[in-house]
């Protein structure tokens, strides 16, 4: 459920693209810090976009350090600093654990290695943010029992994730009607492009996918978009329109050039990939 949330690079300031680069570098370096060396594993680029709306939201401009990174030839890296970055790495812990672990209850045994290899920085996360910890096992349970229940409603199921992204926001910052659109809607799509992406390995395994459920087998992914485009473009188009509207409305001022990149351009991309059949989202590598 990672790799959707991504700036579009081709058509992004250098200046920007330095300041997500740096957040990116800073989360991977707060989780190695805070773990072991496999931590590293659960940076991804939505949980840097994630890391850069809060710091924003939240007025918090973080520091710039130069630090040596082993896996770009040891040359020096740019890297974000400051305490709310290493929260970010706790939560991206957290979301990539129970990811994995429902992933593992979907039958992906080959994932199991790398859930146990997480376990122990996971229950670090957990101590540290006890309340997010609790909200995901409530919302991953619950979401286990629609997918038990073959359940046919997309919004019911894509319900979970998308107030669960919501709910996490509200821990570090006061409610806010736009803020919550917003993050309702990036959960909402994220949920749902993921679906998409993998509705024709989900059909064939057997495994529960709300668009299966509710629109049919997939026996070929082109096809069953061809078949059903118009509920796709409908399903992914009204739910993206709702989270730009959402942040349309938000006070951004802080690093607003890598996240406005991200929702007005790459995330859109992403949703024209995922409709064009394409095997997997490509990714922008940094």
């Amino acid at each position: 459920m990672f790799g959707y949330v991504i700036p579009d690079k081709n058509n992004m300031y250098i200046k920007d693209f330095n300041v997500f680069q740096a957040f990116y570098c800073g989360l991977c370096r707060a989780l190695s810090k805070t773990g072991s060396q496999p931590t590293r594993l659960c940076t991804n680029y939505d949980m840097t976009f994630y890391s850069v709306l809060l710091h924003s939201l939240m007025g918090q401009e973080v520091t710039f350090e130069r630090k040596v990174c082993v896996y770009n030839g040891k040359r020096k890296v740019s890297v974000a600093v400051d305490d709310l970055s290493r929260k970010m790495a706790d939560l991206a812990v957290l979301l990539v654990y129970y990811n994995i672990d429902d992933d593992v209850k979907d039958g992906k045994r080959m994932r199991a290695p790398l859930k146990w290899r997480l376990a122990l920085r996971k229950r670090r996360a957990a101590k540290r943010l006890p309340a997010i910890d609790a909200m995901m096992t409530r919302r991953f349970d619950a979401l286990r029992e629609l997918e038990a229940a073959n359940c046919d409603s997309i919004d019911r199921a894509a319900d979970q994730f998308a107030s669960l992204m919501r709910d996490i926001t509200r821990e570090f910052m006061p409610t806010d009607p736009d803020i919550d659109d917003f993050t309702y809607n990036l959960g909402r799509l994220v949920y749902l492009m993921d679906a998409v992406d993998d509705v024709e390995k989900d059909s064939k395994k057997g495994r529960y996918n709300p668009l299966v459920a509710s629109l049919g087998k997939c026996d070929n992914k082109r096809d069953f978009l061809d078949k059903n485009r118009e509920e796709l473009e409908f399903l992914l188009g009204s739910t993206y329109n709702k989270m730009v509207g959402g942040y349309n409305l938000m006070h951004i001022e802080l690093y607003e050039g890598v996240l406005s990149n991200t929702v007005y351009l790459g995330i859109r991309m992403q949703i024209e990939r995922l409709l064009k059949g394409e095997e997997k989202c490509q990714m922008t590598r940094l």
